[in-house]
Formats: structure tokens, sequence, C-alpha cells
């Protein structure tokens, strides 16, 4: 397993947000996490991102115990959650936005040294923007961006860092239908076509059901099933308490 959770639990004064929860991630799978408002997923999001400490149990990256790192340190072994990494300057462009992310993996955020002369900085930047379906505005400032595009920004900023663990939290949140669907369709072929593991949280069940390989539903703080789309889609329980 690449990433697991072992019987994690945060609580806040009297309430368990999360409450012996056990996920597992494996290698090159997309992986959803859905629930109704108050079920914890983000909660688990954040403890699996470094963001929480839990308060029992462990996080565990490839059998390392990385349940008490810091979010910073999380990040630096690969597992980067798309709101952390997401410093968009405005007045740079997309391709300079791109390659200063780049840049501070390899720099430790020296990032102005001769960053022009940097080939395979540069590179790697046409290619990400190529990915995240942004090279036709490569050199349009970032503040001149679409609310979608901004997003495609920070899944493009977030792949600069080279993580194996991409956490995404809600990315199509104030999305059109069409950029939903595009970015439905970037996530899935950034999965399949890069081999990168992901952790996506997703209010649209539209999106969850035609990406996910797993889903796992958590209700109360707990975990009410976890299965195939189909699987989940047609447990009654799942249906009573989120679907509808």
């Amino acid at each position: 397993m690449l990433l697991r959770t072992e019987k994690i639990c945060k609580y806040f004064g009297g309430l368990k947000a999360v409450d012996e929860v056990d996920f597992v991630l494996k290698k090159g799978q997309l992986k959803s996490i859905i629930g109704p408002n108050g079920a914890g997923k983000t909660t688990l999001f954040n403890l699996i991102a470094g963001a929480y400490l839990p308060t029992k149990g462990k996080v565990f990256l490839k059998d390392k115990d990385i349940s008490r790192l810091t979010l910073n340190r999380v990040s630096r072994l690969g597992v980067v959650k798309t709101y952390q990494i997401n410093h968009i300057f405005p007045n740079l462009s997309v391709f300079e936005n791109i390659r200063i992310a780049a840049q501070v993996r390899k720099t430790s955020y020296n990032f102005w040294r001769q960053a022009a002369s940097y080939r395979e900085l540069n590179e790697l930047a046409e290619e990400i923007m190529t990915q995240v379906d942004l090279q036709e505005k490569r050199n349009w400032p970032a503040s001149t961006l679409s609310h979608g595009e901004r997003r495609y920004l920070e899944i493009g900023i977030a792949l600069a860092t080279k993580p194996e663990i991409l956490l995404l939290d809600e990315p199509t949140a104030g999305m059109s239908c069409a950029e939903t669907n595009q970015c439905a369709e970037m996530i899935k072929k950034l999965n399949t076509e890069l081999g990168l593991s992901v952790v996506l949280v997703e209010h649209d069940m539209s999106v969850v059901m035609s990406i996910s390989e797993e889903i796992l539903v958590m209700n109360e703080g707990r975990t009410l099933t976890e299965g195939t789309p189909r699987e989940v889609s047609d447990n009654e329980e799942v249906q009573r308490v989120y679907l509808g």
C-alpha cells in the first residue's frame, strides 16, 4: 500500500470529527472521499496531508509513520495538497508561476537565481502547461485567468513539485458545467497517463462516480462503506444518508 491510516481519530473537544477510520490508497489509484456535510471527510483529508495532528491513530506512507510530521514535511515526501502550494503570483505569467514552483523544489526557494537558464525547469513547465490545458494561456498573467483556469493553474503548480500523491480538495468548486467536465477529464488523465496517485474530496457526485476507482463514504466521522462507484451507488445505506 502506498498510503494508509490506521484507526485514525481527530477530536475537537467532545466532537469526534474523525473516529477510527482506516483509509488505504494503492499506488496509481484514484480514490475519492465523500459524505454529507459534517461527515469528517475534510478532516480526514487534512490528517493525511499533515495539516492536523491525529488525536489517536497513525498515518503511514510506504510503511513510514508520518503521523507527527508537519504539512511541509509531508509535502516534501511527495504528498501534496493543492491549496498548500497554490501561491499564485497574479502579475506573473502562467509559465512563470509553474516554473517558479518547479525551481523552489530544486533550489530551496532561491528562485530568482537565473531562472531562465534552467532548461530542465523550462521544459517541465511547458510539459505541465500542456497537461493542465493552459498552453494557449502560457504568457497570460495569472490575474487574467478565469476561475476554472486558476484552479487548473493550482494543479499545475502542484505537479511542478513532482508529487507522488496529489490531494485534491473540491477542485471543481465554482466551475461551470463545461469547466467541471474538462477538469474531471484532466484529473483522470493525470491518474491514468502519468500513473499519479490521487485522493479526491469532491461534492459533484457525477465527477466522483465517473473518474474514481474506489470511493470511501463517511458519515458522522466514521466509515460508512467503501467500494467501487457501482458498489457505492447501489448501497442502500449510502442512498439513505447521502445520495438521496
